[in-house]
């Protein structure tokens, strides 16, 4: 019960966007990853594979919130803040549309076949 707790709240926060706040030039995550200028990190974080006007913006205000709630995560469950970081890795690679950009295990930008 407790690891679909965790995926269910995972899977949440990989649909968050970007806040209103945001400049309007910043692209949505969605938008910055069809465009190929972000990807899925293998530690739970997006990263900039193109850098691009607001991808800067866009990616620190996602990881901030992705960190926050993964702290969350560990702290509720009792279980340690990288083992949620490599879950939600997994998850947001494997959910990664074919194009996109993800990092394969030696850290590299690879699109996703």
């Amino acid at each position: 019960m407790k690891t679909f707790r965790i995926l269910f709240l995972i899977l949440i926060m990989l649909g968050l966007s970007v806040p209103a706040t945001v400049m309007a030039q910043t692209p949505s995550l969605q938008q910055a990853q069809s465009q190929g200028l972000v990807g899925e990190r293998v530690d739970g974080y997006i990263g900039i594979v193109k850098n691009a006007p607001g991808v800067a913006a866009l990616v620190d205000d996602i990881n901030l919130k992705r960190r926050q709630l993964y702290r969350d995560i560990a702290r509720k469950n009792g279980i340690p803040l990288d083992a949620v970081e490599r879950l939600a890795a997994e998850k947001a690679i494997a959910r990664a549309a074919s194009g996109e950009f993800i990092q394969d295990a030696s850290g590299q930008w690879v699109q996703k076949p």
